[in-house]
């Protein structure tokens, strides 16, 4: 039997939650993931007997509770207030990462099927044009080399393969470029005005396309360390 953690608040706190897997399940809950193929869509690596596994043990601590869809049809995953409390803990894990160890990222880092995942949950919805809005992303480098976000005033798709809609723009640079956009090593404005990302489609959609999505929640803390870095010493 294993020794039960030692009575003080981190060290139960780490006992409970401090596993590869459970805060990286509230941070996906926390960015709109709530049915339990989006979760998972969301966390390469964790297999689905390990994800219901941690899921039952998030509700049986009151972080996470299982609440019927709107449709009625199925279930949802939701936050409670504790696992709301926990949007702190988050991002003090990730700004204290971008403070000490957040280099820009190393070939083998560039995923493009993720960082598409996490545009659709940083989508702006009231700046979209009105009905389907469907981008077509062209990478330059990266495991995969075109994606498409299929977008509506309620909802965000990510394709893999040609969803088969009139393409609105298309965007053209490496997934290196836009991973550093997205984590706030550069603008977007620097890389559209450098050319390393281009945009192909109706001017007025065009001028508009870099108001659809808010960046990363880290992306400010990011560029800030940027140029603390970059001021002379005095």
């Amino acid at each position: 039997m294993s020794a039960a953690p030692e009575y003080c608040p981190v060290s139960i706190g780490v006992n409970l939650l401090a596993d590869r897997w459970s805060l990286l399940i509230v941070r996906e809950v926390m960015v709109g993931s709530h049915n339990f193929n989006t979760i998972l869509r969301g966390l390469p690596g964790l297999s689905r007997s390990v994800l219901a596994s941690r899921l039952r043990q998030l509700q049986r601590l009151g972080v996470i509770a299982q609440v019927q869809s709107p449709t009625g049809l199925s279930h949802e995953y939701r936050l409670t207030e504790a696992g709301e409390d926990l949007l702190p803990v988050i991002e003090a894990i990730g700004g204290w990462t971008v403070k000490w160890w957040f280099p820009e990222p190393r070939p083998d880092q560039v995923d493009n099927a993720m960082l598409l995942w996490r545009m659709r949950s940083g989508v702006r919805p009231r700046h979209l044009p009105e009905g389907r809005t469907t981008i077509r992303f062209d990478f330059t480098d990266g495991n995969v080399r075109r994606g498409w976000l299929v977008l509506t005033g309620t909802e965000a798709s990510v394709c893999l393969h040609d969803p088969g809609y009139d393409v609105t723009v298309t965007v053209t640079g490496s997934g290196t470029t836009w991973h550093e956009v997205w984590y706030g090593h550069r603008t977007l404005d620097d890389a559209l005005t450098t050319g390393a990302i281009t945009l192909d489609g109706v001017r007025s959609v065009t001028r508009a396309f870099p108001k659809w999505f808010a960046l990363s929640m880290f992306a400010s803390t990011v560029a800030e360390n940027a140029e603390k870095r970059e001021l002379p010493s005095a």
